[in-house]
């Protein structure tokens, strides 16, 4: 099946975040032929109710996910956290919210008769949903063996990194001891210490480490050599150059919380074979993608180059073979900008150039981390580059004789993305 089909800003409104993950066994969300929801380039297209689906049922709730099995959306996405005495319930807050009743105690320090004493507020702001254990989903999705269960395993303030290995390990515990294992997906924003454990014990299950802060490759090559297999950060913070470099290291893009056009078109462009939509609203994402007014087909080849008020960036004397890592992105670049941000286009001067000298430059670890080179004026003069941005928004500069450098932003360009021209179903 092929379709291109008309973009639609809602459906952006109704994402949670975005997630991809391997391939199921089948899905349930079909088009009108019978098959599974898919774009031009074979891209397919599942749904899965985030806490559940906490537009239409109260969140983390057996309503919630009884509710999202028998709509027929492909999985639910839901946090598990655990009591005082080790029994797993279903939270995204240890610490509970104003909407619970006993607001402000901790999961963690209570017991599972405590926990089972609060209520939480349902969709009208009454105080009526308890919070359920972990046994009580395994129940639902039992009922359901066709419906996937992404777990985010949660941890809380100041706990252990035995604590939250310890976390891991029960989780992925529950899966087994439940016959879960072959059709869950673990998040983990602890992945640093969960992953080894996680591994350990399930080897082949898909992992998606995620991270709060912004887009680290260090981060990425580690969450590379624990076994991950996706990462992602929040959308404002990742880029076109980041989502390569995931891709290069052998995992899959996945932003989270994606809320514009261009982003949503960026994850599917860069996402693997099978894309899922975790969403608050998973209703409304099955009506859009069955009835063709999700957005699936996207072309990159667009490169918009937008001016910048100069920026200096950096202005020494270069000592000879030695790399220097300036920040490129800052005033002149925005955060708007960021997610589709393909290259920062420098001029670079230098006053009393050598014969023979070379500018090395490169984004700073990054997936074109391999050098470019240029010669450098004679004398005096300004040249300029085109350089994707590596960790912390740097570049990385070196020279082959020592050399006094003014380096400058003057531009940036973004990679654009816009709508595949539907195909011709009569073939003329």
């Amino acid at each position: 099946m092929s379709r291109a089909l008309p973009i639609s800003t809602a459906i952006f409104a109704t994402l949670a975040l975005t997630l991809t993950l391997a391939q199921p066994a089948s899905a349930k969300t079909l088009a009108p032929s019978g098959e599974p929801v898919a774009n031009q380039t074979g891209q397919t297209f599942r749904v899965l109710g985030h806490r559940g689906g906490a537009l239409q049922w109260p969140e983390n709730s057996v309503e919630a996910f009884t509710g999202a099995a028998e709509a027929g959306f492909d999985g639910i996405e839901t946090d598990v956290s655990f009591t005082a005495d080790g029994v797993a319930v279903m939270s995204h807050y240890d610490k509970l919210p104003s909407r619970c009743t006993m607001a402000g105690s901790k999961i963690h320090k209570m017991t599972l008769l405590e926990v089972q004493q609060v209520l939480c507020q349902d969709l009208s702001g009454q105080f009526t949903v308890p919070i359920p254990t972990f046994d009580q989903l395994a129940e639902v999705l039992k009922a359901h063996p066709d419906v996937w269960l992404t777990l985010d395993i949660k941890s809380y303030s100041g706990q252990s990194s035995a604590g939250k290995r310890s976390y891991a390990s029960r989780a992925i515990q529950l899966l087994q001891q439940h016959g879960l294992l072959e059709r869950s997906r673990i998040i983990s924003f602890n992945w640093a210490y969960s992953l080894p454990t996680i591994r350990k014990l399930a080897p082949k299950i898909y992992v998606t480490a995620y991270d709060h802060s912004s887009f680290d490759y260090d981060r990425v090559r580690l969450a590379a050599k624990l076994g991950a297999s996706a990462y992602g950060t929040e959308s404002k913070y990742t880029s076109v150059t980041a989502a390569t470099y995931t891709r290069a290291k052998g995992m899959d893009s996945v932003p989270w919380n994606v809320t514009t056009s261009q982003g949503q078109a960026m994850s599917i462009y860069y996402g693997p074979k099978t894309y899922w939509f975790i969403t608050d609203s998973p209703s409304a994402m099955v009506k859009r993608l069955i009835g063709g007014t999700a957005q699936l087909d996207w072309t990159a080849s667009d490169q918009v180059t937008t001016l910048a008020a100069p920026v200096k960036v950096t202005k020494k004397t270069f000592k000879a073979k030695k790399s220097y890592f300036p920040t490129v992105v800052g005033k002149s670049v925005p955060g708007t900008a960021r997610l589709a941000l393909k290259t920062v286009n420098l001029s670079v001067t230098i006053t009393k150039g050598a014969a023979k000298n070379y500018l090395y430059y490169a984004a700073r670890s990054s997936a074109t981390s391999s050098n470019k080179k240029i010669a450098l004026p004679v004398g005096s003069g300004t040249i300029l580059i085109s350089v994707p941005v590596g960790d912390a928004g740097q570049v990385r500069l070196k020279t082959s004789k020592k050399s006094k450098l003014t380096v400058n932003t003057v531009s940036y360009t973004n990679e654009v993305y816009t709508a595949v021209a539907p195909a011709n179903p009569t073939g003329r």
